[in-house]
This record gives structure tokens, sequence and C-alpha cells, in this order.
């Protein structure tokens, strides 16, 4: 049976259940606002209850900077040591692992991330600029709906493949958002 894990990736990965929340919050630490204009410094794990799961893990961020101005025109982003090309981020620093595995040997095609408003996969978050980006690409994708999604590359017959994935959020205007991610791929 085909499956997907979930990971926010740091110096002891966390797992994001199905009941969990990727948080994206602002300067100040779990569960602070970021300034419309502003992306996400810092990442994490928010349980149905309501407590910060990756609290003992120092997740990995990823804030979008710029769509250009780096090497060849590349996007910035700061990972945790100042503001770099996209395009030199390794799959540890990523903010994402997602994991799809099967009993048998499938190959991957197609793949797909997105953000969406949580309803209509076709509808992009309200307020929000989300950004996203597979390790090796030199620019994000504003991945804002399954039109406008990131594609990611296609992977070999294997029992289990990994997708490293770049994240970033900010609001666009004021007031709480809450929008939903997903991944699709084709196996065979």
């Amino acid at each position: 049976m085909a499956t997907f894990t979930w990971t926010l990736q740091g110096s002891t990965d966390t797992t994001i259940d199905s009941g969990d929340t990727l948080q994206f919050a602002g300067p100040d630490g779990f569960d602070s606002k970021i300034t419309v204009g502003e992306y996400n410094d810092g990442t994490y794990v928010k349980s149905s209850s309501d407590t910060d799961d990756s609290s003992g893990n120092t997740p990995n961020n990823v804030k979008f900077i710029s769509q250009s101005g780096g090497t060849s025109g590349a996007s910035q982003a700061d990972w945790g040591d100042g503001t770099e090309d996209l395009g030199d981020i390794t799959d540890a620093e990523a903010t994402l692992k997602i994991n799809f595995s099967d009993a048998s040997s499938v190959a991957t095609s197609g793949a797909l991330y997105y953000a969406y408003d949580g309803t209509t996969t076709t509808a992009a978050p309200s307020g929000v600029d989300f950004r996203a980006a597979e390790v090796g690409d030199t620019n994000f994708t504003e991945a804002e709906g399954s039109g406008d999604a990131l594609s990611m590359a296609d992977q070999a017959a294997a029992t289990s493949h990994d997708f490293y994935i770049a994240v970033s959020s900010g609001p666009t205007s004021i007031g709480a958002k809450s929008f939903k991610t997903r991944i699709e791929l084709t196996y065979a």
C-alpha cells in the first residue's frame, strides 16, 4: 500500500501527523504573527491540542527574500545563515521532506506540490503569498492552487521516494490565515 510521510526537518525531524498543522510564524516564535508583506521567521508543527510538537527540533525555516537578485537572477532566501541563492540549499536544509513509499518498486511522475484554500484544490489561499521550491531549483514557484503548483522531478523505480521542499509564506492582508498544502503524483 502506498503511503506518504510528511516531516518538518531540523535538528531532530518532526513528523507531521494528520491532525497537525504546519505553522508559519513571525519573529517571536511559535504562535507569533507575521506582519503583512513579510514572510515567516519560523516554521513549526502545531498539534491538534495547540501545542508546539516541534519544540525540541530546532526546525528548519526558509524565509523568502526575493524572486530575483541572486546569481544569474536566482531567487534569494534565508534558511538561518543569511541571504543566499535558493540554488545553494541542500536536502538537509529544506523545510519539508515528504516521503512516498510503496511495497513494490515504482517510479513517480507528474509530482505537484501546492497550497490551496482548504476546500477547492484549484483555489489559491485567500490573503496569503505561498512560495515553494524543490531542492535544486533556482527560483521559487508561487504555488497557489493546483493550476500554479510546483512541479517536481520524476523519480526512477524504487520502494521509497523523498521530495525535499523549501516553503515560505506571508500574509498579504490582515487577519488569521488558514490553508492546506497538498502533494499529488502518479506512480507505476
